[in-house]
C-alpha cells in the first residue's frame, strides 16, 4: 500500500515537473524570439526603452533555469 502511494506520488511530481519544464522551454523561446526581434525597432525606440541588458540576464538565467529543469527531469527517469 505504501509503495503504491509512493509510485502514484512519484508519477505526480514526474507530471508536474516535466509541465514546468515544457512551460520554462516555451518562455525561454519567446524571449529568444524577442531578443532577435528587438534589431528591428528603431534606434530611437531602443533607447528610450533600454531593455537590451535586461533581456539578455532575462535570457541567460531562463535558459539556465530550463537547461537544469531538463537535466533534473531526465535524471529522475533514467535512474529510477
Amino acid at each position: 500500500m505504501i509503495s503504491q502511494r509512493l509510485e502514484l506520488n512519484y508519477k505526480s511530481n514526474m507530471d508536474k515537473l516535466f509541465f514546468l519544464s515544457i512551460i520554462f522551454s516555451a518562455l525561454n523561446v519567446f524571449i529568444i524570439v524577442y531578443a532577435y526581434s528587438l534589431n528591428f525597432f528603431s534606434k530611437k525606440w531602443r533607447k528610450k526603452v533600454d531593455q537590451d541588458t535586461i533581456v539578455g540576464l532575462a535570457l541567460i538565467f531562463v535558459t539556465m533555469t530550463t537547461m537544469f529543469l531538463w537535466i533534473i527531469y531526465f535524471y529522475f527517469r533514467v535512474f529510477r
